[in-house]
């Protein structure tokens, strides 16, 4: 079974750039706003799309994801008004990936047959859930196994500390056990402590040592499976970062989001997309 994140991916390769994976905020006052956002980020370049289903633990989120998670909370908005949303992505853009970005407690609350069976109806591609305890638990859920079995991606996130592990430590067998089981692609965090929208991140060269650390684990272990820079990331110098580090694929939420939550119309963030994507090719430089 061939999962559509590979196969896009595996497309801006051929096309010489760098995939983009956007977030799709939820609108708490009209979801029928957050498809048209949704819209406009496929128009405008992007090749992954994440569906953010609000946790009521922000772990992992920064000032602007945690306002755009509980602003739909405040509203009244259902978790399962959200996959029919995602239901509704998926009829509009049925060749564009879709992943599910929540944390395991939605799973746990709504109960991991329920969570499984409406991202199944809705025929999503994966779920970026960070504080599944895979490694640290052993799938004692059998979330993993579940997404392996259905042909569905988890991905993974791998800070800066466990990519550039010393051999013969905990964090380097972390690092072994995900280098494993990665699918799709594995996020490699552009920021210490993971934070998303962050303003410290790490440098040029902390980048590409963590990306290509990874990659030769992978290798090592018999995965193909890409690598994607997560946090932080926003403008020229970023996606620039990104190319360097020779990962195949980069996630923005916060910048465009934010853009929204100031008041900025769809067609102004849609600019700043197209933009974005403009940058994506590999074989130029990116413009000022």
């Amino acid at each position: 079974m061939t999962n559509r994140i590979n196969d896009t991916i595996r497309r801006a390769q051929a096309d010489g750039r760098v995939a983009f994976i956007g977030l799709v905020p939820i609108e708490p006052d009209s979801m029928a706003h957050s498809l048209r956002i949704a819209n406009a980020m496929v128009q405008s370049g992007v090749d992954i799309l994440m569906a953010h289903i609000p946790n009521w633990i922000p772990w992992m989120e920064g000032k602007t994801l945690q306002r755009a998670a509980q602003e739909p909370r405040n509203a009244g908005i259902s978790r399962e008004q959200i996959f029919d949303f995602i239901t509704a992505l998926r009829k509009q853009h049925p060749q564009v990936p879709i992943i599910n970005m929540t944390l395991y407690d939605t799973s746990l609350t709504m109960g991991q047959e329920t969570f499984l069976r409406l991202s199944e109806e809705a025929d999503v591609d994966g779920f970026d859930i960070p504080n599944y305890p895979l490694v640290s638990c052993e799938d004692k859920f059998g979330f993993y196994e579940r997404c392996v079995k259905d042909g569905r991606h988890l991905i993974l996130a791998i800070s800066y500390e466990i990519a550039t592990a010393k051999e013969g430590t905990q964090e380097y067998q972390m690092l072994l056990e995900m280098a494993k089981r990665a699918r799709g692609f594995a996020f490699i965090m552009n920021a210490p402590g993971g934070k998303s929208g962050s303003d410290v991140k790490l440098s040029n060269e902390e980048l590409r040592s963590a990306v290509q650390r990874v990659k030769a684990v992978m290798k090592a272990q018999g995965n193909d499976c890409y690598t994607s820079i997560v946090c932080g990331i926003s403008g020229k110098e970023d996606i620039e970062k990104v190319k360097h580090s020779g990962a195949e694929s980069f996630m923005i939420g916060s910048a465009y989001i934010q853009m929204l939550q100031d008041g900025k119309s769809l067609e102004e963030v849609s600019s700043y997309l197209q933009g974005i994507r403009n940058m994506c090719d590999l074989d130029c430089e990116v413009p000022g």
